[in-house]
């Protein structure tokens, strides 16, 4: 599935993790990889981005996502991953990541801001650095034994989005060093702006399913 569209990109920097996405294609994602591709470009990061069939609705369409990290790992065997959302822009380069890999960082991720400076409790999995190591690769076939357990809704009643069951599959794994990523680099248009007004993003995510997920769920209007 994952290997019949895609579009690579080499900027020839070997020390910046490879930039990985996915969209649906025939849906109004198709056309967000074109945004992200030109902004990965301008910055000079390589990437490899693929097309994939629409499962019928927006929780299957993302919940793919653990199935293409887990593909993409074993394609690029040792070589640190950045999983963008596809409605995601890269404004200038994230090049703190550049550093992680001697930090012995696995995963390293953003959590959402509740207030200024305060981090709120769930993991957000737009921007998501993979160190393909070990233990990185751990959690996301625990990622995956998840998203197959609970494909709809979480023990507790709440929705079995992919971030909270990728926050699962990091808990559980003891010996996955996670790593916090600066709020800049899971921008999120409006959230952030409103939540802390003094940041600049450095990846700035568009709200794809606020402006998109009626239609992949065939319903009227904009998301909440």
């Amino acid at each position: 599935m994952f290997d019949e569209v895609k579009t690579t990109y080499d900027a020839g920097r070997p020390e910046r993790p490879l930039v990985i996405a996915y969209y649906t294609v025939d849906t109004p994602y198709q056309h967000e990889a074109e945004s992200l591709k030109v902004s990965l470009e301008a910055v000079g990061y390589s990437y490899d981005i693929r097309g994939v069939p629409n499962q019928g609705s927006w929780q299957k369409n993302t919940q793919l996502k653990a199935q293409f990290v887990d593909h993409m790992l074993a394609a690029y065997t040792g070589r640190p991953l950045l999983y963008l959302d596809v409605d995601a822009i890269m404004i200038k380069p994230p090049i703190a990541l550049d550093d992680l890999p001697a930090q012995g960082a696995d995963i390293a991720a953003v959590h959402c801001l509740t207030k200024p400076g305060q981090l709120g409790t769930e993991l957000l999995s737009g921007t998501v650095w993979f160190g393909n190591t070990k233990p990185c690769r751990r959690v996301v076939q625990k990622w995956l034994h998840i998203n197959a357990q609970y494909p709809e809704v979480l023990p507790g009643g709440r929705k079995a989005w992919d971030q909270r069951t990728l926050e699962m599959a990091i808990k559980s794994i003891a010996s996955c060093t996670f790593v916090e990523l600066p709020q800049e680099f899971t921008y999120i248009a409006e959230l952030t702006t409103k939540r802390d007004p003094h940041l600049n993003p450095v990846i700035l995510h568009t709200r794809g399913a606020k402006r998109f997920k009626h239609i992949m769920d065939h319903q009227p209007g904009y998301a909440k």
